[in-house]
């Protein structure tokens, strides 16, 4: 069940109303640990949910994450979109990544190096990671 703001006045109940269905929407796809969602409960991946026919997102994830989809395209046992998935969702902890990969150290730091090198990317940049993260999210949303 989704819940728009609470509104003071008829003329804003419309606005409530469309709030309500679009965190239905994005609720849907998201957390299951609630009843009742509200805005704030959506969060990023939520907006992200809703914007997710939008071209510029599409853009977006396309710039950010391209030449890794056309690498594991090209290469689907390695799955390094799996990998920097794991390295972005540890809070960038190699230790936790590399256990939730399922990978030695080395391996991961092999492949975060490899990831590096195809999105010309620092993966020890706070605002590059959190970039990618986004971007991920999106391609969530997109596929989903």
């Amino acid at each position: 069940m989704a819940a728009g703001s609470r509104v003071d006045s008829l003329r804003d109940a419309r606005r409530s109303l469309l709030e309500a269905r679009q965190v239905a929407d994005a609720a849907r796809h998201g957390r299951r640990d609630r009843t009742v969602f509200r805005l704030p409960h959506v969060g990023l991946a939520g907006l992200l949910h809703l914007l997710r026919d939008e071209p510029r997102l599409q853009t977006f994830v396309e710039r950010e994450l391209g030449g890794l989809l056309a690498y594991d395209a090209r290469h689907p046992k390695e799955r390094l979109l799996g990998t920097l998935r794991a390295y972005l969702d540890s809070g960038r902890n190699k230790s936790a990544a590399a256990a939730a990969a399922h990978l030695s150290r080395p391996a991961l730091y092999e492949r975060l190096s490899r990831i590096e090198r195809i999105l010309d990317a620092d993966l020890d940049a706070v605002d590059t990671c959190m970039s990618l993260h986004v971007a991920l999210l999106a391609l969530d949303a997109i596929r989903d």
